[in-house]
């Protein structure tokens, strides 16, 4: 998975980074007569950075999904709630450490033999986990929690391949880094020292980056085709996002690739 994250301050501040995650899980299903459907999972995740070591992390998932069709047929809405919480630990980077949580309300609806619309709002939120006041002081850059809204569509293309397109609109923290101190231009409600992104010419030489929280308001672009290949399904996505907060301006890109086997 190929990430960028911009700075809007000055070019040297653009960074990107090589991610590599593996995953391993199971989850159980019951359903309920024909309106009701119930999933409870849990998965295990580690990340590997190819640049940025101190960004490892290890990450423990657990969550439940509902599912509810109110009346049988083709064409009649489905509603779906999924609430999950996922416990962070980093190699080096503990100001990024607590607990994420994440929360989304949909209703889905088939508009063709082939096409599927969605309409959802989310809620996500990062919880420090056994730290002291001083503690969430120092890392508050981090605690970030937003709101979103969106609409997607997946469209089967033959048996077993789709696309998909997602638009969303989120409000909410973000967090930038930032090299030689905050520009102060920028209108942030906090700011943490970041060392995983100093650059260093030797131990006594570096130039120390900083992290700051923003309230901004962000526009993205999910597309992407899913696909089965052998018993492996395949996804490559193309996500862009442009966000104004702070009084500065935040525009980028990623790719990504995914694989998953079931078994």
């Amino acid at each position: 998975m190929k990430i960028t994250s911009a700075d809007p301050t000055k070019d040297e501040d653009q960074v990107s980074d090589l991610v590599s995650t593996v995953s391993i899980g199971a989850g159980h299903l019951r359903k309920n007569g024909v309106s009701n459907q119930w999933i409870v999972s849990g998965y295990a995740s580690y990340s590997d950075h190819e640049e940025y070591d101190d960004l490892d992390h290890l990450s423990i998932t657990g969550g439940f999904s509902w599912i509810h069709q109110p009346s049988v047929g083709y064409s009649s809405f489905w509603f779906g709630v999924s609430a999950n919480a996922t416990i962070l630990e980093y190699r080096d980077s503990d100001a990024r450490e607590g607990i994420f949580f994440d929360l989304d309300l949909n209703i889905n609806r088939r508009l063709t033999t082939r096409v599927v619309r969605h309409l959802g709002y989310r809620y996500t939120d990062l919880v420090f986990l056994n730290k002291s006041a001083s503690e969430e002081s120092r890392d508050a850059a981090f605690d970030t929690a937003a709101h979103e809204i969106y609409m997607g569509l997946d469209y089967e293309i033959m048996p077993f391949v789709d696309l998909f397109a997602e638009y969303a609109y989120r409000h909410g923290g973000i967090t930038s880094t930032v090299s030689g101190g905050v520009d102060a231009s920028v209108d942030y409600e906090a700011q943490s020292e970041d060392p995983v992104f100093n650059q260093c010419t030797s131990p006594s030489s570096c130039s120390h980056r900083y992290s700051y929280r923003v309230v901004s308001d962000m526009q993205k672009l999910n597309i992407g085709i899913a696909f089965p290949l052998s018993r492996v399904n395949m996804d490559i996505t193309a996500s862009y996002f442009d966000a104004d907060g702070g009084g500065k301006h935040y525009e980028n890109w990623m790719a990504k690739l995914g694989l998953v086997w079931n078994f």
